[in-house]
């Protein structure tokens, strides 16, 4: 089972596959997490085992052996230190998880710890940090669903903890949730791309007014209709959509009108979200599900995205 957690843990007392070390580019003793993980692995073992790869770059990950730690392996990760974020800490951040990630699954490995990469005297921001690493573990797992892995990060501090616990919340899909969201757009995608499709239903359901609907095609409308029932009974329509919104500082443009393109750049909460958007402005603005969410192609765009995802 795929999972993400946080433990108010030492990560050297984590009973893990592999745990993660918050490297630097001369895989050398450091202090903080790395000196913890050198001391309890066996100073003098792991500073032989990483003077034989001799060295990692910023946003790569090489693995040692355990040595004297529960853990097997030792993933050592080089994050990024902050200068101003234009400097391409995010995507060497995200890279560092990323290729940590791919060397557990090439060697088998279904539980791996990870500290909180670049956070400590790397200087990088607690919020900015958490959000790349919840993404790209949470990104990993998306695009290797026949891989178990379980990733548990391991921090000492509440208020680290705390911060992290709402980002898996805003950025995380529960299993059971996704599951019934998958069927939800796996059974209503015809219907959306059929509508699209007909230039006569698509100029139809474009006239759609609450209060005076157009007559014809009464079918259809029943099936839309149950279709909207559905997508909130099966948690298409997350409660939290407002919070994602707001955090993703998304565009009212990009949230009416959502455009392929953009939508690759989100991940799966963050669509669901967009999704909620529209349902949600239908009890605002009475008919524009259909008239205009339906009618104009995004929810057939939604849809394709998420299932892609």
């Amino acid at each position: 089972m795929n999972s993400i957690e946080i433990k108010k843990i030492s990560i050297t007392k984590l009973d893990t596959d592999a745990i993660v070390n918050a490297a630097n580019e001369g895989l050398l003793e450091g202090g903080g997490v790395c000196g913890a993980i050198f001391r309890e692995a066996g100073s003098v073992e792991l500073t032989k085992a990483c003077n034989s790869i001799g060295g990692c770059k910023t946003g790569n990950a090489v693995i040692t052996p355990g040595f004297n730690l529960t853990a097997k392996y030792v993933i050592h990760a080089v994050g990024p230190r902050w200068f101003d974020g234009k400097h391409n800490e995010p995507k060497l951040l995200y890279s560092a998880y990323k290729q940590s990630l791919l060397i557990a699954k090439e060697n088998g490995l279904h539980s791996i710890g990870f500290p909180l990469i670049s956070a400590g005297i790397f200087g990088y921001p607690l919020d900015g940090a958490w959000r790349k690493a919840i993404q790209a573990c949470n990104d990993f797992i998306c695009n290797n669903m026949d891989y178990d892995i379980k990733v548990i990060f391991a921090v000492l501090d509440d208020k680290i903890l705390t911060a992290g616990e709402k980002f898996i919340k805003d950025i995380v899909v529960d299993e059971k949730v996704k599951d019934s969201v998958i069927k939800w757009c796996e059974k209503y995608t015809v219907l959306f791309h059929s509508i699209n499709e007909d230039d006569e239903l698509m100029c139809f359901f474009k006239g759609y007014n609450v209060y005076q609907p157009p007559q014809g095609h009464h079918g259809l409308y029943q099936i839309l209709n149950v279709c909207m029932q559905e997508a909130y009974d099966s948690n298409v329509v997350i409660t939290d959509y407002g919070n994602v919104v707001e955090d993703g500082k998304f565009s009212d443009r990009d949230l009416s009108c959502p455009s392929r393109e953009w939508l690759a750049t989100l991940t799966e909460k963050q669509i669901l979200a967009v999704i909620a958007w529209h349902f949600r402005r239908d009890h605002f603005c009475e008919g524009s599900w259909i008239g205009e969410s339906v009618a104009d192609g995004h929810m057939a765009v939604l849809v394709d995205t998420l299932l892609e995802k």
